[in-house]
């Protein structure tokens, strides 16, 4: 007997939890002819080894940036690893850390073992009755 098979694509799996923040951020690097730029940019989203961000310049995958947060005073080098342009003249920039600096974001990442089910998690509805029965008790007064 013949199956027929079709390929399908696996994601990459996750190394580290990725958090919706936006960081703002000075990016620089240089252009395809060896000019530099410099924009002004903030990040969608960041884990541990890196984070995505938006950009005007046009920049191509396997291209080294500096990132630096003025605010902090930190810069990280990094690689581009995915570009896809958006709209208005964006791009999505995927950029990965030569090594994973979680420390320069200024956030506390989840546990690795997280997930939407996890008893912290807004989406956890066992833990959100859980909560709900003592909001209920102490607002009531007879528990």
């Amino acid at each position: 007997m013949f199956v027929e098979t079709e390929k399908m694509e696996l994601l990459p799996i996750r190394k580290t939890q990725r958090v919706l923040v936006r960081v703002p951020l000075s990016v620089s690097g240089k252009m395809n002819d060896e000019v530099p730029f410099e924009e002004e940019s903030f990040t969608i989203s960041v884990n541990a080894a890196g984070g995505l961000l938006q950009l005007r310049k046009l920049v191509s995958k396997g291209q080294r940036l500096r990132l630096f947060q003025a605010k902090s005073r930190q810069q990280e080098f990094c690689v581009v690893t995915h570009v896809e342009p958006i709209e208005d003249g964006l791009t999505s920039v995927r950029v990965h850390f030569l090594e994973p600096h979680p420390e320069f974001w200024h956030i506390t990442f989840p546990p690795d073992d997280w997930t939407p089910r996890h008893a912290d998690s807004k989406f956890n509805r066992r833990s959100q009755l859980q909560n709900s029965d003592v909001r209920e008790c102490v607002g009531v007064g007879n528990c």
